[in-house]
């Protein structure tokens, strides 16, 4: 009796393992390619108003920020990244 248990847990933690590897990241797109760019901080370039404009105008066509980078007496350096269709 404790076998026949035993086997059908096995068997059920297996099937979910199973079913998570297959449709557990479902976040991720087969066929998704992306685009980087890296730029000056704009908001130290050009002002902090016309800097967020600038940001905005990025965001608008699909740009993130997927990093910052600090040097000394430097604008920091925004990485940015899209994704292409």
């Amino acid at each position: 009796m404790k076998s026949k248990l035993a086997v059908t847990l096995l068997i059920a933690g297996l099937l979910s393992i199973g079913a998570w590897s297959i449709h557990g990241e479902t976040g991720k797109d087969k066929g998704v390619t992306y685009q980087y760019d890296v730029i000056d901080d704009p908001t130290g370039t050009l002002g902090y108003d016309k800097g967020v404009k600038k940001l905005n105008e990025y965001g608008a066509n699909g740009w993130e920020i997927v990093g910052v980078f600090y040097a000394p007496n430097a604008y920091p350096k925004l990485y940015l990244k899209r994704t292409i269709r």
